[in-house]
């Protein structure tokens, strides 16, 4: 039976990927552009929302095929498969990142001197038995659960943290910062933000194809607006000198919250948010590592291949040693030079203007038959 997505269930995908690990993850190299990132937040869902428009182009051009049919389709056979190589690469390596930034979290947040292995390992087998068992269309199921929750714990953290605000750590605007450091601070979230490219791969899964890109455009805009009110929350109860220095600053602007004088103690808040994200993240990044590898090796059943896939994403999360590299060094010499400028932009961008370029000449040939 075909696995479908509606409308919705790619909408709360895209936004769960773009969200969670964006307000944990990249909010501290925005905060580069001090008092400024929240422009340097702006700059960011501009680029997204280009990745996007890319995204849903390209795939609208071959409604029903998959990346791995189309690609060849537009650019031949070897170039075609040459770029599902280079999709499939980005899953395999952002999984075991986004698997260790998990562990590691969880390790400082809630379970202090738990090892790592056995964090990972329970995400694993819930990720595996919701890839196994549902597919992409269970996984969307999820998604439209968790998500309603996310964007409501969230909220519920920024309207609580109205009490710690100070207005003039805003300010100066731009003085600080210059373009140069406004434009360095959106790198990493625009990255972050760049899952609808995705999308590439979620088209020849929805029922109604051609709704979609009013459903991924919709996606982005929610995630950039909650996490430039986030960027700017998080300026205005923390110094920005302070901030800069944390790995997590809005876990800080959470601990920070005291309601009443007595109601305190909301470190729960971030922990469902962010486990409730990369459950769904990487859920869906064992998905399209299975079915985009099943498809390339011509495998029949891409579920068998969860069985090969998921040892090798736990093996190659414990190769980093600590969070600087498993953050830090992988956003910086992989995620924003290369992902970015290639995956999210410069192949979505490839495949719309040679797959334009080929519809528009095969009716020319076919009126000169």
């Amino acid at each position: 039976m075909k696995m479908r997505l509606t409308g919705i269930q790619v909408f709360w995908i895209i936004l769960i990927m773009d969200l969670g690990m964006t307000l944990v993850m990249t909010v501290t190299p925005s905060l580069q552009a001090k008092q400024d990132a929240w422009i340097s937040v702006v700059v960011a869902g501009g680029i997204a929302l280009l990745i996007a428009l890319l995204a849903t182009q390209a795939a609208q051009l071959y409604p029903g095929q998959t990346l791995f049919e189309y690609s060849q389709t537009i650019l031949g056979a070897w170039i075609g498969k040459a770029v599902l190589v280079i999709y499939l690469v980005q899953w395999y390596t952002i999984t075991p990142i986004v698997l260790r930034q998990f562990s590691d979290v969880v390790q400082v947040m809630l379970l202090h001197g738990t090892p790592k292995e056995a964090v990972m390992l329970l995400m694993i087998f819930v990720i595996v038995y919701a890839t196994y068992a549902g597919g992409i269309e269970g996984i969307a199921r999820c998604g439209e659960v968790l998500g309603p929750i996310i964007l409501l714990m969230i909220s519920l953290a920024l309207i609580a943290s109205a009490n710690n605000i100070h207005w003039k750590n805003i300010l100066p605007v731009y003085a600080d910062s210059g373009m140069a450091g406004i434009l360095g601070g959106a790198l990493a979230p625009a990255s972050y933000l760049g899952h609808s490219v995705e999308y590439l791969m979620f088209a020849s899964f929805m029922t109604k194809p051609g709704k979609g890109p009013f459903y991924a455009f919709g996606a982005v805009l929610t995630a950039v607006f909650f996490v430039l009110i986030t960027t700017t929350m998080i300026i205005l109860t923390i110094d920005v000198n302070l901030s800069t220095n944390m790995w997590y600053p809005f876990f800080e602007m959470i601990k920070k919250i005291s309601l009443f004088g007595f109601m305190d103690n909301f470190d729960a808040i971030p922990v469902v948010i962010w486990i409730a994200s990369v459950f769904v993240k990487l859920a869906v990044f064992l998905f399209l590592m299975s079915y985009g590898t099943a498809q390339f090796l011509h495998v029949r059943n891409w579920r068998n291949l969860i069985w090969f896939i998921a040892p090798v994403m736990f093996v190659f999360a414990l190769v980093p040693q600590n969070v600087t590299e498993a953050t830090s060094n992988y956003l910086q010499r992989y995620w924003v030079p290369f992902a970015m400028p290639v995956n999210m932009l410069g192949l979505p961008l490839l495949l719309l203007v040679a797959g334009k370029w080929r519809q528009r000449k095969r009716p020319a040939a076919a009126d000169q038959a």
